[in-house]
């Protein structure tokens, strides 16, 4: 008798602006899990007994709380959503009960068995993001195939998809049905003013926005 399928993982990208973040730890991993909570906007406070110099001045040098000393039980409850990123198992597993008590998420670094969400590995080219996840399986994979997709996608993949929103932003503000917007940006990506604007040149693909927006504008 076969064994039914283990659910799958659900994934989705969150909207941490103005939320409280708790982050506990102050090494390596948890100063790279504080650049990328700094990046999306959230108000974060940081614990941990101690804290990586670079680390400590970087929280400084962006104004984000920090306090030196052990987790406290039950802070975890005062926040929307908890990291944890020590190398001490039961600091680790107490921010993973309290959070859990408290009915908020958490994640905790390399112990995919007290998460009940799991952080990818990213591909950040401006507004696009592109996540990889094992389920907590094996993160050393996640990350191999995050270095063959940045070498997929460039950097200029970032400046391309903000020109191509303000293309997207002008045709709704001009092109009143959805399907002929939806083929103009459709024949757009097929032309090759999308590898003339990978490579730094945006004049062919404004054109062809510009033109495709005038033939269209009475629909």
């Amino acid at each position: 008798m076969m064994e039914p399928e283990k659910p799958t993982l659900y994934p989705a990208f969150l909207d941490l602006q103005g939320k409280r973040v708790l982050l506990v730890g102050g090494g390596e991993v948890a100063f790279r899990k504080a650049e990328a909570l700094e990046k999306a906007g959230c108000r974060m406070t940081v614990v941990s007994r101690e804290f990586d110099p670079i680390f400590r001045d970087w929280l400084a040098a962006n104004d984000i709380p920090r306090h030196e000393r052990p987790y406290r039980r039950g802070e975890a409850a005062e926040y929307d959503i908890v990291f944890s990123a020590t190398d001490d198992p039961e600091t680790n597993q107490a921010v993973a009960q309290d959070a859990a008590a408290a009915a908020r998420p958490v994640n905790v670094a390399d112990e995919p068995g007290l998460c009940s969400f799991f952080v990818p590995a990213v591909v950040r080219r401006g507004p696009l993001q592109i996540a990889i996840s094992t389920g907590g399986e094996c993160p050393s994979l996640a990350r191999r195939i995050r270095e063959d997709l940045e070498k997929l996608f460039p950097a200029s993949y970032g400046p391309l998809l903000v020109q191509l929103g303000s293309i997207r932003n002008a045709l709704k503000a001009t092109v009143s049905s959805a399907p002929v917007r939806r083929q103009i940006l459709e024949r757009i990506l097929d032309s090759k003013a999308v590898e003339r604007a990978l490579s730094g040149d945006f004049r062919l693909l404004l054109r062809m926005a510009a033109g495709w927006t005038r033939a269209h504008r009475r629909f």
